[in-house]
């Protein structure tokens, strides 16, 4: 959802509310949300070849939700900016983590 969201400045605008001044550095995020994305289609297309993965996609969402909230704290985002990507990582980071598969015993 983020890389439709950052794939143009006017689409930008209109989720986040933010004046983009530099369309490239937003093409740019839009590019890597997107391969993430792929990435995750594919471990999720293959969890028994794939699935040890989890670990490294949970690990990668915290990254991204602890720099969510340093934004946040240091006034660079404001609610709108960050909660919702933020509630979205929370419930991805649950649900992976909880589909993950176990080791058998």
């Amino acid at each position: 959802m983020l890389g439709i969201a950052t794939l143009a400045p006017s689409l930008t605008r209109s989720v986040f509310g933010y004046d983009v001044k530099d369309p490239g550095v937003l093409l740019v995020l839009s590019g890597i949300f997107l391969g993430y994305g792929v990435v995750a289609w594919g471990i999720a297309s293959d969890v028994e070849k794939h699935g040890g993965l989890a670990l490294f996609r949970v690990i990668a969402l915290v990254i991204g939700s602890v720099f969510l909230i340093w934004g946040w704290a240091s006034n660079l985002f404001t609610v709108r900016n960050a909660l919702v990507p933020l509630i979205i990582n929370i419930v991805l980071v649950v649900w992976i983590w909880s589909t993950r598969p176990k080791a058998v015993a």
